[in-house]
């Protein structure tokens, strides 16, 4: 027996020392395979750091490396081979989680924009937070805080503030040509009259059929009337319907600059007798209209028509200003502004679409359309109209801002677009931005640059951006615009630190770390935005951040969304 058992037990242990062999034999096979899974591993973790995902998308090597340990533990592979494949998942997906963890806790050392690039990459649950963020209570709630512009990258709603009935929000849109203002300012237009209910007014220099189309069919989504007023028409409208005698002045004092350095010399001189022309003809039964008001410009007219007037206060008023006699200087004002109206009310922009007793022309009230919460669309065309064009807009402005001050306290609840605000060169925006909030008007300016806005007086850019609430920047060409915006934006709390090298360049373990203050969003990072991406900017929020990188959203995109997404009306 014993005999048997010493011979039988050279034979028992052969297969042992055979795998044992193979083991020893594939070891440099697995070595080597473990080696080329760290080197795939390391590229595939840079591949996803220029992709935008954060480090825990390397959580995704947990797939192959289960599938290796699988594949061993079935035998389905001889011992030597699943070993090389497990190590050499295993290899990857460590090198892939270390690569990863090692860079995320390189952009929190280095803080500022880096930390807030590395807050901004893509995770593996973006999906399903998209998801959460546009649909149910959590949809509704979020999309009630503000109105949305665009998607981050992990697919999150970039917001700016949204105005109220009570109180408006402002939002500046600046940008270079063809980087995507006019796709932002659709979006804003869109939500504001198809799901809050809001009524607009939109201001264009140029032709933008996307805008004008988004801005119909979001009228048309919510069943309130369109109104288009341009040089081709089909709507007419009336910039002397409403207002007070001063106000009335005002908007056509504004028609046009002086072009002296005694401009407000003869603005003031030529306003008293301005006025006197607008008492008069209210006196009489006729017609206030560019027209009437720019032949009755002049004393010996002004004094015929007040023969007609059985306001004997006014009979009075002209008989003093008769008595007392007009200086050279004053007659100098009235004849150029006489001059400027002739010039605007002779154009065919103004007899065609300005005109109130002109027949055929269907002429809407504007003060009506935001009363009722419905849509007007004025484009000037200024590349064709001049001068014209831009008078046409600054009156405009003006009528709106009045239309505010005496909707003061109503809850009006219209949305101001503003497009290519350059080639209006309207002085009267900052009026409108300041009087515009407490009346509901919540206004949108889009801008190629900011010098437009210091074109439109010394101050306009300064008063602008104390009042807006968001800002939706695209792609800026001037550095000092950019500084501009990332200053309003603001700056967070970072650490700044320095590190010793030594003389071939490495770092040491010598170095310094303090707290500073960094730009949220760097000017450098507002200069290399691609077509249809912005920053948005939130400047209410008291959160650490304001801004975010985002891909704007096209107006027929937001249209189509309606309704779904828990974005239905709810003002119609």
């Amino acid at each position: 027996m014993t005999d048997s058992l010493v011979r039988s037990s050279p034979a028992s242990g052969a297969p042992a020392l055979q795998n044992l062999s193979n083991l020893t034999d594939g070891a440099p096979l697995v070595l080597g395979m473990t080696v080329l899974g760290i080197v795939v591993g390391m590229a595939w973790g840079v591949y996803l750091r220029r992709r935008g995902w954060a480090w825990t998308a390397g959580l995704l090597g947990l797939l192959p490396v289960a599938i290796s340990a699988a594949v061993f533990a079935l035998g389905v592979l001889r011992v030597r081979d699943a070993l090389a494949l497990l190590g050499c998942s295993v290899g990857a997906f460590a090198a892939a989680l270390s690569w990863g963890i090692y860079v995320r806790l390189e952009d929190r050392r280095a803080g500022g924009d880096r930390e807030i690039m590395a807050a901004e990459r893509r995770r593996l649950l973006d999906v399903l937070r998209r998801h959460w963020a546009e649909h149910g209570v959590i949809g509704r709630r979020i999309l009630a805080e503000g109105v949305p512009v665009g998607r981050t990258i992990r697919g999150e709603l970039a917001m700016v503030g949204r105005g109220s009935d009570r109180s408006g929000c402002h939002v500046l849109i600046p940008g270079a040509t063809g980087a995507g203002k006019t796709t932002s300012l659709a979006a804003l237009l869109v939500d504001y009259v198809a799901r809050s209910g809001f009524g607009a007014v939109v201001l264009e220099a140029k032709t933008d059929r996307g805008l004008r189309e988004a801005a119909e069919m979001a009228a048309n989504r919510r069943g309130v009337p369109f109104y288009l007023f341009s040089p081709t028409g089909p709507n007419g409208y009336d910039p002397l319907a409403h207002g007070s005698v001063d106000e009335r002045s005002e908007r056509l004092i504004a028609v046009e600059s002086w072009g002296s350095g005694d401009a407000d010399f003869y603005r003031q001189a030529a306003s008293p007798f301005l006025r006197l022309v607008l008492r008069v003809l209210d006196s009489t039964p006729e017609p206030v209209t560019l027209s009437t008001v720019a032949s009755h410009c002049d004393p010996d007219e002004l004094e015929n028509l007040a023969l007609a007037s059985e306001n004997s206060r006014v009979v009075s008023e002209i008989a003093a200003a008769a008595a007392a006699g007009l200086r050279t200087d004053q007659l100098r004002a009235i004849a150029g502004l006489r001059a400027r109206l002739e010039n605007l009310a002779s154009s065919d922009f103004a007899q065609s679409w300005l005109d109130p007793t002109r027949e055929g022309t269907p002429m809407f009230d504007l003060r009506e359309v935001i009363k009722q919460r419905g849509v007007a669309y004025f484009r000037f065309d200024t590349d064709r109209t001049g001068n014209v064009g831009r008078a046409i807009a600054q009156m405009v402005l003006l009528d709106l801002g009045a239309a505010a001050s005496a909707r003061m306290g109503e809850g009006a609840g219209t949305f101001v677009a503003i497009d290519e605000f350059g080639a209006l060169e309207a002085p009267a925006l900052d009026r409108l931005f300041a009087r515009g909030r407490a009346a509901g008007f919540s206004v949108a300016v889009g801008t190629q640059t900011l010098a437009d806005l210091r074109a439109a007086g010394p101050a306009v850019r300064e008063r602008i951006g104390a009042t807006v609430s968001g800002i939706v920047c695209h792609r800026i060409g001037e550095q000092g615009d950019a500084e501009w915006v990332a200053e309003l934006i603001g700056a967070v709390p970072t650490w700044q630190s320095t590190i010793r090298t030594d003389w071939l360049g490495w770092p040491t373990s010598h170095g310094t770390r303090t707290r500073g203050y960094r730009f949220e969003v760097n000017p450098s990072q507002l200069q290399r935005l691609k077509a249809g991406e912005a920053y948005v900017a939130q400047l209410d929020r008291s959160a650490s951040r304001r801004a975010s990188r985002v891909r704007v959203v096209p107006a027929w995109e937001r249209l189509a969304t309606l309704g779904h997404t828990g974005w239905a009306s709810n003002g119609a």
